[in-house]
């Protein structure tokens, strides 16, 4: 009769345990995460370009309006405002989104920089 109370509690256990685990759900994708974030890293680099072109252009406009320039203030800003969006792109890619000084960088990106913490023979 023991046998059956240990068997039961065995079996208990293992489907508690089965009904734990994620995997065992019909829709579990263990690719989720890593599609979220591509999916946000997509919708930044459309924000980043698109934002930098609409500001570009909207100060092109008014220096237009103010000086009577129009339209080579919003033409001029508004490609600079595109490559400005490029390479806020780039540099959020790349991972140098902060790095702008060679300060910043760590000793091993200072590419053939001699370490200035060991002192040479």
């Amino acid at each position: 009769m023991s046998e059956n109370k240990d068997l039961k509690s065995r079996i208990a256990a293992a489907k508690a345990k089965h009904d734990d685990d994620p995997t065992n759900d019909p829709g579990y994708n263990p690719d989720k995460e890593a599609e979220g974030k591509a999916m946000g890293t997509a919708m930044r680099a459309g924000v980043e370009l698109v934002s930098a072109v609409a500001v570009g252009a909207f100060i092109g406009y008014w220096i237009d309006q103010w000086l009577g320039t129009s339209p080579f203030g919003m033409i001029i800003l508004f490609f600079l405002g595109f490559a400005a969006g490029f390479l806020n792109i780039y540099k959020a890619q790349t991972g140098n989104y902060h790095k702008t000084g060679i300060g910043q960088l760590t000793n091993t990106e200072k590419n053939g920089q001699k370490d200035a913490e060991k002192p040479e023979k």
